[in-house]
């Protein structure tokens, strides 16, 4: 549209009858945030014009007409066949793209009750844009249609490429809806009319047929003893609407690059008191295209795109390090083919046949970082493999891809300790403990290494005894104590460690084979725990004096800055390791028998106080390991424990901790970070270890989880 042939067009000023029906209208006024607005029944008054292809619409402002004027306010001109309009601003006398909604203007917008237009105008601006709404929605819609446009036009130079590329994605198979209901959603059920005496009929899902049961029970797993698989009976009368999980499958198809991995998602949704005709929905959530080689992946979701349509958009392809879903199943009928050709050299055809939950993509991202893959799952070392796609990183200790040659080779075993491995089908474990067994030249029996890595026992955690004994030695050591004493295997290891360190302490020559490898393990500890709970108070102080010369001092100088007391509860802090030695003993617990609590108060990590009751302060009742800033590491009492009654004292530790924050200096501040520091560190590390508790009320926990449970930081 040419600017200066649009306004050569005839200027439309206000008629008569609409400035007749502006004065007959009444404005109220509203009051907004201090300021006065007059209100008509219609603030807008429209006229149109059409002159060839061109529409003008002049718009007219109620309370311009009130004060007697007739020129319009904004002049919009719309060319239907350029698909393109614009406004001219009478009173700025300047030209708008803006929309009409978003035209600069008082009042226009926001308090217009009615825009108000002839009939006989209305039906014009419609004829012309071919809408049924009213004058000014009709316009309205026009120009959200055209930005619409022009938005998808710049949008195209972008998706087009992308359409072109998608275009050689082939049609789904025939079957592809059967296969998803009958394989891609594995979840089945048999649905079953409850009886007194118990059901003898239900109805599989699967078999979409009776089939004879014994005693169902609602919700409990079983076989169908018809197809066999695995299924849930549901009692009609107790089953509402049921959904199957939702799950992921696959589809590999052959295209004009190479092939196409296709993923869906679906479920299976049975209507309650409609079990025999389930929904069953699936949909498209990702493509990934490859070449003939599965390599150079060029990847596509489903997903909004810049807020405006749903459609494929480009993404990275997976990467090896991905740890989202678990994979799925995948469509059998087209992996001939590409197994012929394309995948032939991928491994992934093998993996399929064992591991039927697979994500494809994730195996071939994998693949790209560790080529030894294809040949650890030809060689029928699955579990490997599945390892391997868990976290890729974790075999970079295990195989040297340097190596070359052979597989034996590139995992550091030899051609029988390979078989040994493929018939175990090993893991990581496995294969670990065949290096260790080449490398000390002693052959390991096949169910003691099993053992081991059913137990996770690894080679690292048999350091404290491999010197003194053999890993078959080890292996019987354990069988027999554990039947003994009815410890569990990381339990027993535990015991075994900390008798030889306290053996060990007491003088005791542990290379001697009655010591190290005692006959009543668990006796013989207990023996020893006594021992030193028994042992002179002065003895055993001086002793960690030797070896924590400052501890006595750094005891003296916590009294002033963390003692306070108040009606009920009192903290005190030790006036010497005698003391810290004897709430161990009176508690029964461990703060005083570990080094590395002795540790930490020489380097001023953390300090060891006593919560005692305020009418009972001489009796021990809960001991502190704080850090120099007041944060509160643990409170145990006895047996390392906590009972409910340390919710009431939490509050008073926590009045304690603001009290105290009071008389710390800058140098208590700075001893604070370095702890918090450490404590985050160890924190983490025992994280990754994923230490456990094997003893009390709290065994099998994760310690990390039991620390940070304990854990009050004082309030910023």
């Amino acid at each position: 549209m040419n600017k200066k042939d649009l306004q050569k067009m005839r200027t439309l000023l206000a008629t008569p009858a609409m400035m007749r029906m502006v004065a007959e209208d009444a404005p109220h006024i509203e009051k907004s945030y201090g300021r006065s607005t007059a209100i008509y029944k219609r603030n807008i008054y429209m006229r149109c014009l059409i002159a060839g292809d061109i529409l003008k619409v002049a718009f007219y402002l109620a309370e311009h007409m009130c004060s007697g004027g007739r020129n319009p306010i904004f002049e919009l001109f719309i060319s239907r066949k350029d698909r393109n309009f614009i406004t001219y601003d009478c009173q700025q006398k300047k030209w708008r793209t803006a929309r009409l909604n978003l035209l600069d203007c008082p009042g226009y917008y926001s308090y217009a009750h009615e825009k108000w237009a002839s009939k006989t105008d209305t039906k014009a601006i419609q004829a012309y844009l071919g809408s049924t709404q009213d004058a000014f929605r009709s316009l309205l819609a026009f120009q959200d249609q055209i930005r619409h446009e022009e938005l998808k036009r710049r949008h195209k130079k972008e998706t087009d490429p992308w359409d072109a590329d998608l275009e050689q994605t082939p049609k789904l198979p025939k079957d592809w809806q059967h296969w998803v209901s009958k394989v891609g959603i594995p979840t089945n059920y048999i649905y079953y009319h409850y009886v007194r005496k118990g059901a003898k009929q239900g109805y599989c899902t699967y078999c979409e047929k009776e089939v004879p049961i014994r005693q169902p029970r609602h919700n409990t797993d079983g076989r169908c003893p018809c197809c066999r698989r695995p299924i849930t009976f549901k009692s009609v009368g107790k089953a509402g609407t049921v959904m199957t999980d939702r799950f992921h499958m696959y589809l590999l198809q052959r295209c004009r690059d190479g092939f196409i991995c296709r993923e869906f998602c679906g479920y299976r949704k049975y209507p309650k008191g409609a079990y025999q005709a389930p929904e069953c929905s699936s949909w498209e959530i990702r493509r990934v295209i490859y070449g003939v080689d599965g390599r150079n992946p060029r990847a596509y979701y489903m997903g909004l795109y810049r807020q405006c349509e749903t459609r494929w958009i480009a993404t990275a392809p997976c990467s090896a390090s991905w740890n989202g879903p678990s994979g799925g199943r995948v469509y059998g009928k087209t992996l001939p083919t590409l197994a012929r050709s394309e995948l032939r050299r991928t491994g992934l055809i093998e993996m399929l046949s064992f591991y039927q939950m697979t994500d494809p993509e994730k195996y071939l991202a994998v693949l790209e970082k560790v080529p030894q893959l294809e040949q650890i799952v030809k060689a029928g070392l699955f579990r490997l493999a599945n390892e391997c796609l868990e976290g890729y990183h974790n075999l970079h200790g295990s195989i040297n891809p340097e190596a070359g040659g052979s597989l034996a080779k590139i995992l550091g075993i030899n051609a029988q300790e390979l078989g040994r491995l493929r018939q175990n089908n090993g893991g990581r474990a496995f294969l670990r403990w065949l290096q260790v067994e080449r490398a000390s030249n002693k052959e390991l029996p096949d169910e003691a290494i099993a053992w081991f890595c059913s137990e996770k026992i690894t080679v690292d955690d048999l350091k404290f005894i491999s010197g003194k004994m053999n890993v078959v030695q080890i292996y019987n050591y354990m069988l027999r104590q554990m039947s003994e004493s009815g410890m569990r295997s990381k339990e027993m290891l535990t015991t075994w460690s900390d008798y030889l360190s306290m053996a060990k302490r007491i003088g005791m020559d542990t290379g001697d084979a009655i010591v190290f490898r005692v006959r009543k393990l668990r006796q013989r500890h207990d023996e020893l725990v006594a021992l030193f709970q028994s042992k002179d108070l002065a003895l055993q102080a001086g002793e960690i004096l030797e070896k924590y010369p400052h501890l006595d001092e750094i005891c003296r100088s916590l009294k002033d800055k963390y003692e306070y007391a108040d009606e009920e509860y009192t903290v005190l802090a030790p006036t010497c390791v005698e003391d810290i030695i004897a709430e161990g003993r009176n508690l029964s617990h461990c703060v005083a028998n570990i080094d590395r609590y002795w540790d930490r108060i020489e380097r001023h990590e953390s300090y060891v106080l006593f919560l005692r009751r305020t009418s009972a302060a001489e009796k021990p009742y809960y001991t502190l390991e704080i850090e120099p800033g007041g944060t509160v590491r643990q409170k145990r009492t006895l047996y390392d424990r906590q009972e409910a009654d340390i919710e009431q004292a939490t509050r008073f530790l926590a009045k304690w901790q603001m009290v105290i924050s009071e008389r710390m200096n800058e140098a208590d501040r700075e001893l604070a970070k370095k702890s918090k520091l450490l404590r985050i560190e160890q924190f983490e590390q025992l994280r990754r270890d994923k230490i456990t508790i094997h003893t009390g009320t709290l065994r099998d926990s994760l310690l990390v989880d039991v620390l940070m449970a304990d854990l009050m930081e004082v309030a910023a």
